[in-house]
């Protein structure tokens, strides 16, 4: 994708000078916060407040001690806490952690236009559907902004265009296209010609509360995910899990390794088996990490390895993400889902789908209708360290594959346990 303007930079100031012992700092920081938020969501998760302070918060703004001891520890933001954020907002800008730089180097990268935050977003610098979504609400607030000053008509090109490029980062994550409207809604809803600070401060807020609301709805899923496990007698439960799903991409407790997280924190053991998930080896770079420095015992596995582990060791439960869910509860996650998820079927383990109810797309029917985003052929052929392959080397690289419904034995979300067909926002 063009956006037209240089690449985003990246923040010098916040690159780790020292990386083994900084990474290991940071995973450790970051993921012992992360396991005392999902801890507090038991207790808690119904004194949420959703407000527009909570998610200043929440992304390193800063709180006055009087605010920010009326938040529950779900909510407190890295600020508060002591460990890096996905992103942070100020001066103008965006700035977001580049997950393809870890765990070697914690770099931001700053991005001071909604293209940016496109641009950031296609190259998979952030991933992670509860992420995705919160950066495409606040790239849609930056636009606003940066229009605030025109007249009526060029106001509107750069926020419809913005839009398009935001959705088009990733046209396969519905929490990216669901937040893109719910701010042109607000833009909308002051009616041209409005005060163009009017229309800032409306698509801001709209933006503050799509992440108030995926973070906070978060804790609730880990919650109720971990109390849909009973304990094996003289054992750990036996997780397996693809792609990362931890607090790096969706927020303070993650999605199903939110769960995990959960279960930890009550005192259960738990044990991770965790795919390298190729291309990017998402699982081994990010997953891993945040597992280890969580004190939750985890265990890499190869991708064409998931059918010897199903058949020879004792697997409990399959915990996977979702990036959109059809009408009928098909769905689009990470590439190697799909069958990972027919093999746990044939093997007679559970498969839970954790994914907030903004992945879901009601307006599809079933998996047909799903977007399969594809990747550049370098993304697998070329691998640091090893040869390359000869140029004409052809290779297909989907960022995400369709898992039918059927495989699938629940759906943990925000709103509950839930089952399809899903037919419009749940209450």
């Amino acid at each position: 994708m063009s956006t037209g303007k240089e690449p985003p930079r990246e923040d010098p100031e916040l690159e780790e000078p020292r990386a083994d012992v900084d990474r290991r700092r940071f995973f450790g920081a970051f993921s012992r916060d992360a396991i005392q938020a999902a801890a507090t969501v038991i207790g808690t998760a119904a004194a949420v407040r959703r407000e527009t302070t909570a998610a200043s918060g929440l992304l390193g703004l800063g709180l006055g001690p009087a605010v920010a001891a009326e938040q529950p520890a779900m909510l407190l933001g890295p600020a508060e806490v002591g460990y890096p954020s996905p992103y942070r907002l100020g001066d103008g800008a965006i700035r977001i952690l580049d997950q393809r730089r870890l765990p070697a180097a914690a770099i931001y990268i700053e991005c001071r236009t909604g293209d940016d935050v496109a641009a950031a977003m296609h190259d998979l610098a952030a991933r992670g559907g509860p992420l995705l979504g919160q950066l495409a609400a606040y790239g849609m607030a930056l636009a606003a902004e940066h229009s605030a000053e025109l007249r009526a008509y060029p106001r509107m090109v750069m926020l419809r265009a913005t839009g398009d490029a935001l959705r088009d980062a990733r046209p396969d994550v519905a929490s990216v296209a669901a937040a893109v409207d719910r701010c042109l809604s607000a833009w909308l809803a002051i009616r041209e010609p409005g005060d163009g600070a009017e229309i800032a401060a409306a698509v801001r807020a709209v933006a503050d509360a799509v992440a108030t609301e995926a973070n906070s709805g978060l804790g609730r899923l880990g919650r109720d995910g971990a109390e849909l496990f009973t304990q094996p007698e003289g054992r750990p439960l036996e997780i397996l899990t693809i792609d990362a799903t931890g607090p790096l991409s969706g927020g303070p407790a993650g999605t199903a390794m939110g769960v995990v997280l959960t279960i930890a924190a009550s005192g259960r053991p738990v044990h991770v088996w965790v795919t390298e998930t190729r291309p990017s080896r998402s699982g081994t770079r990010l997953a891993a990490p945040e597992l280890r420095a969580s004190n939750v015992p985890c265990t890499v596995i190869a991708d064409s390895a998931v059918g010897w582990l199903l058949r020879e060791r004792g697997v409990d439960a399959v915990l996977a993400g979702a990036e959109r869910i059809a009408a009928n509860g098909d769905l689009a996650n990470a590439a190697g889902t799909y069958p990972i998820a027919v093999l746990a079927a044939h093997h007679r383990v559970p498969l839970y789908v954790c994914a907030p109810m903004a992945a879901v797309d009601a307006a599809v029917a079933d998996g047909t209708g799903l977007v399969i985003a594809m990747r550049p052929a370098a993304e697998l052929l070329v691998v640091g360290g090893e040869p390359s392959p000869p140029p004409e080397t052809d290779a297909l690289v989907p960022l995400v594959d369709v898992t039918p419904a059927e495989l699938v034995r629940a759906y943990i979300t925000d709103q509950g346990v839930r089952q399809p067909p899903f037919t419009g926002t749940v209450s």
